[in-house]
């Protein structure tokens, strides 16, 4: 939940905390978040589309960055949309973030053309070419995943594209009994194109 309704002391630097945030564990992490907006580079009156939204941080991030940025997320699960319109509300202008309820499997909702994507998780090939035909020219497409099947996925299309593709992995201090230690975090694969 947000810890503070007063959220202008945050700044627009990307990479909020995930306390700021109502989840339900399943977030894109501040650090990964911080990658995905130097990949997507929102410019002034720029649209996103942020599929399988989930709590909306990288939605959110976005319009952080200019007040005149605007962003559709689009989630399948009820709970998670609910999160979603939660964060819009609580760190966004009024307007600027839109989440539509749809499952993906069944094809992309209408929606108007995007200058920029991202997949958080969920990414096939067929959502992937879909994304890249919505896309104005410039646009970027920006695929996060931790599975194998994210992995493959990816590297096709690097294969296949182009683009930049990178692993990335974040290790936190944590407690080890009365000492300390590096913590992992599932190692994120991350693709990035530009039309």
């Amino acid at each position: 939940m947000t810890t503070d309704p007063d959220t202008s002391h945050l700044g627009r630097a990307p990479g909020l905390g995930e306390e700021h945030f109502t989840h339900d564990g399943l977030i894109t992490k501040h650090a990964i978040r911080a990658v995905a907006m130097a990949a997507l580079r929102p410019r002034p009156g720029q649209l996103l589309w942020d599929l399988g939204t989930g709590a909306g941080s990288v939605a959110v991030e976005w319009c952080r960055a200019d007040p005149t940025c605007r962003a559709i997320g689009v989630e399948r699960r009820i709970d998670r949309a609910a999160n979603a319109r939660a964060n819009a509300e609580a760190l966004t202008l009024t307007g600027q973030f839109e989440v539509v309820d749809a499952d993906l499997s069944a094809g992309l909702p209408e929606l108007p053309a995007p200058d920029a994507v991202f997949i958080g998780g969920g990414a096939t090939l067929e959502l992937a070419t879909a994304c890249r035909d919505a896309l104005r020219g410039g646009g970027r497409l920006v695929i996060h995943g931790v599975t194998i099947e994210a992995e493959t996925l990816v590297a096709q299309l690097h294969a296949d594209w182009g683009g930049e593709l990178m692993r990335i992995g974040v290790e936190t201090a944590d407690r080890i009994g009365r000492l300390h230690g590096w913590k992992p975090a599932r190692t994120v694969v991350a693709w990035s194109w530009t039309k």
